[in-house]
C-alpha cells in the first residue's frame, strides 16, 4: 500500500466515470468524490472496477462550499485516473465501492 505524501481535502461532489478506452459515452457510472489531493482522489462509486482500470472522471456538481485549497493541491473537475483499489462499503444501507483513484499524467512528445 502506498503511503500518502499529500494532504487530503474533504468534498462531497457528484461525479460520473467512463472507461477511457470506450467509444461510447453511454457507458457511464455515477458516484461521489469524498476527498482529493494532488495525487488522486477517493470516491464511492456504484460499480466495482478492477485495479489498473483507466477511467475518465468528471464532476457533475459544484461543491456545497468553496474550497480553501489551492489549485496545485489537487482538485480537478475532469481527470484521467487509474483505479488503485476498490472495496465494498455501505452508504446509508446501499452497497457502493470505496475506490482509490490516482491521477494519470499524460505526456505529449
Amino acid at each position: 500500500m502506498e503511503k500518502r505524501n499529500s494532504n487530503r481535502h474533504k468534498t462531497e461532489q457528484s461525479i460520473v466515470c467512463t472507461f477511457f478506452a470506450s467509444r461510447s459515452f453511454n457507458d457511464t457510472f455515477g458516484g461521489k468524490m469524498k476527498n482529493y489531493c494532488d495525487a488522486g482522489m477517493y470516491a464511492e462509486l456504484q460499480t466495482h472496477f478492477k485495479d489498473g482500470t483507466v477511467l475518465l472522471v468528471r464532476t457533475t456538481s459544484s461543491p456545497a462550499k468553496p474550497s480553501t485549497s489551492r489549485l496545485e493541491e489537487g482538485f480537478r473537475s475532469i481527470s484521467l485516473v487509474e483505479v488503485k483499489w476498490s472495496k465494498p462499503v455501505f452508504c446509508d444501507g446501499i452497497l457502493r465501492y470505496g475506490t482509490g483513484l490516482k491521477h494519470v499524467a499524460v505526456h505529449c512528445r
